[in-house]
């Protein structure tokens, strides 16, 4: 029998998922109590998830990062997997009072959360600390397993969000999507698929835009400038606070709501593979 190598670097993807996944529930916990729930999305089951990061990245250079690496991939027909990864983290049975999650008691908690919770920007909330942890933990081991088998990984809180905007996993709190795949060095940190998607500018601006800390002088004088220029110190530029402009405002909101018939589209579909018989 003979085998052609790169296919099979292909088929393994989805078996370093599911080991993955399985290394998921291996994962320490303090609570002991957290139960998390894990997805493997593959092929066509990705292309809702491509599209609502599409509709919502004019607006999100970071989730624009990550929806170019995952239009291109599938595109391109590579072995991409998701392996996404949530919990219900808006209540607790713990009884310990920390006081972590901003309330006083796990009792003031549970009650503010279920009168009032509701979905974030990112997550819904408020969460329980504890359990955020052992999901946190979770998410570590899952990309740890991909990494024994040299399968590049990375747990996108962008792409987990596109995941809950589409309605996956609909009783999760809290959801990252792992993306694994397809076999290659560096895949998610050389980005080398995204270059032609952006000219040198863009991706200095974008990058400038979404971590300006890393592009700030000493900050010692008070007001530290951004080097924005090699000559930066010459002419020095500084971040401003301001209010969005009403163009901008408006910007934001017709690209909101271009997402959210986005959702209405995908969720009913995607909710009855939910359903309980």
């Amino acid at each position: 029998m003979r085998i052609d190598g790169k296919e099979a670097a292909r088929e393994a993807v989805l078996e370093v998922a599911k080991l993955a996944a399985a290394a998921a529930y291996r994962a320490p916990q303090l609570t002991g109590v957290l139960e998390i729930q894990t997805e493997i999305i593959t092929g066509e089951d990705q292309d809702p998830i491509i599209e609502f990061a599409g509709t919502i990245a004019p607006i999100s250079p970071v989730m624009d990062f990550d929806y170019q690496t995952m239009k291109y991939f599938r595109e391109q027909n590579s072995p991409l997997v998701c392996l996404l990864i949530g919990a219900k983290l808006d209540r607790t049975e713990l009884g310990w009072d920390c006081g972590a999650c901003g309330f006083e008691t796990c009792a003031e908690f549970n009650k503010w959360a279920k009168e009032n919770g509701g979905m974030g920007a990112l997550w819904g909330g408020p969460s329980c600390h504890w359990k955020l942890m052992d999901w946190a933990a979770a998410c570590d081991y899952a990309c740890a397993a991909a990494n024994q088998y040299r399968m590049d990984s990375r747990p996108m809180g962008t792409i987990g969000a596109a995941c809950a905007g589409v309605g996956y996993i609909p009783e999760c709190t809290a959801r990252v999507a792992v993306l694994i795949g397809p076999p290659g060095e560096f895949v998610y940190f050389s980005r080398k698929q995204n270059r032609a998607a952006y000219t040198h500018e863009q991706h200095r601006l974008n990058l400038l835009r979404t971590s300006p800390t890393n592009w700030m002088s000493f900050p010692g004088s008070t007001r530290p400038s951004l080097k924005t220029r090699d000559d930066w110190y010459k002419n020095p530029e500084y971040i401003k606070w301001e209010p969005s402009s009403e163009a901008e405002l408006k910007f934001v909101s017709e690209t909101m709501t271009k997402v959210q018939e986005v959702s209405a589209k995908h969720i009913p579909n995607i909710a009855s593979w939910y359903k309980k018989e």
